[in-house]
C-alpha cells in the first residue's frame, strides 16, 4: 500500500502542476484575465514549492512524512477548493499559492519513505515505480479533466480535484508509516 500512497501524492501535485492550462481559456473567459495573470497563477504555485522546500525538509526530519504530508495536504484541498470560488486574479493567486505550499512535501515525502524502506536496487525500483505511476496525474488533468469541466464546468471542475486531492489524502493518512 505504501508505493500506492506515495503515487497517489506524488499524482495529486502532478495533476495541479498542470491542470491549470486546460481550463484557462474557461477562467481567462469567465474571469476577464489576461494569459500574464494565468501564467503568474501558475508560476505561484511553483514559488510555494520553492519557499516550502526548507521548512518541509525540516518538517520531514522533525515529524515525519505522515504527519508533514497529511498537515499539508489540508492546505492543498484549500487551495483546490478556493480556485473553484475565485472571482478576480488576486484570488487565483492566491488559492494557487495556498496550493502549492499543500503539494510541497508530496515529492520529498516519497523519497525520504522510499529510502526508509528499501536499500540498492530496491530503492531505486521503488522511486521509480512511485515516479511513474505519479504521471497519472498529468493525464488526469488532460482530457479527463477538459471533459469532466465541458460538463460541470470549470469550477465544478476544479472543486472535484479539491475532492480528489482529500480522497488522496485519506489513503495517505491511512497506508503510511513513518
Amino acid at each position: 500500500f505504501l508505493v500506492a500512497a506515495l503515487a497517489a501524492m506524488t499524482s495529486v501535485s502532478q495533476f495541479h502542476r498542470a491542470s491549470l492550462g486546460v481550463v484557462a481559456p474557461e477562467i481567462a473567459r469567465d474571469l476577464a484575465l489576461a494569459p500574464a495573470m494565468l501564467g503568474a497563477a501558475n508560476g505561484v504555485f511553483f514559488l510555494a514549492l520553492l519557499l516550502a522546500l526548507v521548512p518541509v525538509g525540516i518538517a520531514l526530519d522533525r515529524i515525519g512524512p505522515k504527519r508533514s504530508v497529511g498537515a499539508l495536504t489540508l492546505l492543498a484541498v484549500i487551495g483546490a477548493g478556493a480556485q473553484a470560488f475565485v472571482n478576480d486574479g488576486a484570488e487565483l493567486l492566491a488559492a494557487r499559492f495556498v496550493l502549492g505550499l499543500g503539494c510541497g512535501a508530496s515529492f520529498m515525502a516519497a523519497v525520504v519513505l522510499c529510502a526508509r524502506f528499501w536499500r540498492g536496487a530496491a530503492l531505486t525500483g521503488a522511486l521509480g515505480r512511485v515516479f511513474a505511476l505519479s504521471q497519472i496525474g498529468i493525464l488526469l488533468s488532460g482530457a479527463p479533466l477538459a471533459g469532466l469541466a465541458a460538463l460541470v464546468g470549470w469550477r465544478g471542475a476544479l472543486l472535484a480535484s479539491a475532492l480528489m486531492t482529500a480522497g488522496c489524502g485519506l489513503l495517505w493518512w491511512h497506508w503510511v508509516r513513518d
